[in-house]
C-alpha cells in the first residue's frame, strides 16, 4: 500500500473542504451569524492538518493499488466528515451529532437530526449542500473509476470518459474521473441553478436545491419542504431530479458529442421504472382522476433517485421504501441497490427459468459471465438493512419507524422518515448508540459489497 499517494491524495480533499468552506464562511460573515468564527477555525484546522499530509507525503510514489484505494474511499466517507462537522458544531450540536449530520450530507442521505435545525442557519443550509454536491460528485467518480467493472457488477455499463489506467493503479483513476466528471457536473448544477431561479424560488434556495438535486440529496431549504415554492419550482426539480438518476457517462458523451457510444439499456430501464411507479403510486392515490398522475410522476422520480421529498398524496410506506431501494443508474449520484444490479439478477432469473421449463434444450454461453460481484452485494445490502431493522426494533421504535429509517439509512434516502406515521420530526427520535449503527448504514450505502466483506478479512490488509 502506498502510503504516500494516501497522504498526498488526503492533502487534496482537506484542501477541497477548506476551499468549500469559505463561501458559508461568507454568507455567515456578511449574515454576522455567530457561526463565522466555527468556519474560519474550520478552514485554518483543514489547511494545517492538510500542509501536514502533503508535507509528509513528499518523496517518491508507487502506483496504489486496490487497497490503498479503498483506504482514500474510507477516509472520504468517514474521516473527512469529522472536518466537515467542526462548523456544524457550532449550531450547538455535540461532535456526535454534528459528524452524524455531515456523513449524512456527505452520503447525500439527507437524513438530518432534525430538518428545522438544518435549514435554521443559511451559512448551515448552504454548507450541508455543498457537502451533499461533493458527496455527489464523489460517488461519480468512485462508482464509474473502481465499482462498476465486470468484477463488482457482472457486466459492464458505457465505457467512462477517461483513462482508468493499469490494473495496479487505482487512485489515478479516481483523480481522472474527478477532474472528467467535474465540469459536466457543475454544468447540470448551473444549469439547474437557472431553472429553478426563473421558476420563482430565492436566489439562496435556487443554489442549495439545484446543489442538493444534482447530488440526489433530496435538501429543501424550507421549513414547510417543497410545496412553499410552488408548481413551477416543483417542475424545474423533477426535471433535474430525473437527470440526477441518469447515468453521468451518457450524460457526458452526449455533452461531448458522442453519439455512437450511446448504446445504454441502463437508462431506458430506469425510466420505465419511474414510470411503472408512478402508474402504482396512482392507483394507490386513486386511479381515475388524471390530475392525481403529475405529482405521482414527481414522486416516483424523487422515490427512485433517493431524494425522498415528496408532493401530494404520499404513497403507502411499504410501496415507497421498495421504490427506494431499486435505485437508479450505477454511475448516478442516486443511491440504492442501482437498476443495473436489478438487470443482472432479472437476465439470471429468466435464464434459470428456462432451464427449469426445458431442461434438456441448449440455450448458449450465460449472458453474464460474472455476476458474483452482483450477489454478494445483494447478500450484504439485505443483510444489512435486516440488521438495522432488528436494531431499531429492539432499540423501541415502532416497526414503521424502524423500517422507514434503515431503508432510508442504507439507500442514501434520508427524508424517507417522514413517511413513518407521527415521526416526521427527523432522526433526533433515535438515540446515540442508535445513530452510530445508522452512520455505519449511510456509508455501506456508498460501498461496494464485496468492499464492504474486504473491510472485515484481516487478510485483505496484510502488507
Amino acid at each position: 500500500m502506498a502510503l504516500t499517494s494516501i497522504l498526498r491524495t488526503t492533502a487534496t480533499l482537506l484542501f477541497i473542504i477548506a476551499v468549500a468552506m469559505l463561501a458559508p464562511l461568507l454568507l455567515a460573515l456578511a449574515g454576522a451569524e455567530e457561526t463565522a468564527g466555527a468556519y474560519l477555525f474550520a478552514v485554518s484546522t483543514c489547511l494545517l492538518f492538510g500542509a501536514g499530509a502533503y508535507v509528509a507525503s513528499m518523496g517518491k510514489r508507487y502506483p496504489s493499488g486496490f487497497r490503498g484505494a479503498l483506504s482514500v474511499i474510507l477516509l472520504w466517507w468517514a474521516l473527512i466528515p469529522a472536518f466537515a462537522s467542526l462548523p456544524i458544531m457550532a449550531e450547538g450540536l455535540s461532535f456526535a451529532d454534528a459528524y452524524f449530520e455531515s456523513v449524512s450530507a456527505m452520503t447525500t442521505t439527507g437524513a438530518w437530526l432534525s430538518h428545522d435545525g438544518a435549514v435554521a442557519s443559511p451559512a448551515g443550509a448552504l454548507w450541508r449542500a455543498e457537502l451533499q454536491w461533493l458527496g455527489g460528485l464523489a460517488s461519480l467518480a468512485i462508482a464509474a473509476a473502481i465499482f462498476i467493472r465486470p468484477a463488482f457488477i457482472g457486466i459492464d455499463t458505457l465505457l467512462p470518459p477517461f483513462s482508468r489506467g493499469d490494473r495496479n493503479s487505482y487512485i489515478k483513476p479516481l483523480r481522472n474521473a474527478v477532474i472528467s466528471f467535474a465540469g459536466i457536473y457543475a454544468i447540470v448544477t448551473l444549469a439547474a441553478f437557472a431553472a429553478i431561479a426563473i421558476a420563482g424560488a430565492p436566489t439562496l434556495d435556487s443554489v442549495i436545491m439545484a446543489m442538493t438535486t444534482v447530488a440526489s440529496g433530496g435538501f429543501i431549504p424550507h421549513d414547510d419542504g417543497i410545496v412553499s415554492y410552488g408548481a413551477n419550482v416543483e417542475v424545474a426539480l423533477f426535471f433535474f431530479t430525473l437527470l440526477g438518476g441518469v447515468n453521468f457517462i451518457l450524460i457526458a458523451r452526449v455533452m461531448k458529442g458522442e453519439r455512437e457510444k450511446l448504446r445504454d439499456i441502463e437508462t431506458g430501464a430506469y425510466l420505465m421504472i419511474v414510470i411503472w411507479a408512478a402508474v402504482l403510486f396512482w392507483v394507490t392515490a386513486g386511479a381515475g382522476d388524471i390530475v392525481l398522475l403529475g405529482p405521482q410522476l414527481f414522486n416516483a422520480a424523487s422515490l427512485v433517485t433517493t431524494n425522498g421529498y415528496m408532493i401530494g398524496e404520499p404513497p403507502p410506506l411499504l410501496t415507497c421504501l421498495v421504490t427506494a431501494i431499486i435505485g437508479a443508474a450505477a454511475v448516478s449520484t442516486a443511491g440504492g441497490f442501482k437498476v443495473l444490479r436489478w438487470l443482472v439478477i432479472m437476465r439470471r432469473a429468466r435464464e434459470e427459468l428456462r432451464r427449469l421449463i426445458s431442461p434438456g434444450a441448449v440455450f448458449g454461453r450465460r449472458r453474464v459471465a460474472n455476476e458474483l460481484g452482483v450477489w454478494i452485494h445483494f447478500l450484504v445490502f439485505t443483510m444489512t438493512l435486516a440488521f438495522l431493522l432488528m436494531a431499531l426494533s429492539i432499540g423501541g421504535h415502532p416497526f414503521d419507524l424502524a423500517a422507514a429509517a434503515a431503508t432510508a439509512a442504507l439507500a442514501n434516502a434520508g427524508p424517507l422518515i417522514s413517511l413513518a406515521a407521527d415521526h416526521a420530526d427527523g432522526y433526533a427520535v433515535f438515540e446515540e448508540p442508535l445513530r452510530w449503527l445508522l452512520i455505519v448504514g449511510m456509508i455501506l450505502g456508498r460501498l461496494e459489497g464485496a468492499v464492504a466483506l474486504a473491510l472485515v478479512n484481516r487478510a485483505f490488509w496484510r502488507w
